[in-house]
């Protein structure tokens, strides 16, 4: 008996678990061969980091809640770079970027110019 199966897309779950655990993998290389000192706060920039690009690219590849998807990773994307940049640039700094970009997007959207939604 022939079987077919339908070739299934990309779920964000499925997806976002390989994201995590390459990206914990690649902090506990880098922190245990000595390449960075281990800081707690950069923890966070580890995890959102890629999960927020990763979260932008399944937003703009998938059409399912493209708008939902883009500022989520848009948001997580913000928080890994104050808590990886907090020594360089003040962290209302990136929220008020954060803010701006979105305010754009959505009244982009809204104006129909952009077909996220």
């Amino acid at each position: 008996m022939i079987v077919k199966t339908e070739s299934k897309e990309l779920e964000y779950k499925i997806g976002a678990l390989l994201i995590l655990a390459s990206s914990i993998g690649v902090a506990s290389i880098v922190y245990s061969i000595g390449i960075l000192s281990f800081d707690i706060v950069d923890i966070v920039s580890w995890i959102l980091g890629p999960l927020g690009v990763y979260t932008i690219f399944y937003g703009l590849w998938f059409n399912r809640d493209r708008f939902f998807h883009i500022c989520w990773g848009l948001f997580m994307l913000a928080l890994a770079l104050s808590s990886a940049l907090y020594p360089l640039v003040h962290p209302l700094t990136i929220l008020g970027l954060l803010l701006i970009v979105l305010a754009i997007i959505g009244f982009s959207t809204y104006r129909g110019r952009m077909r996220w939604v």
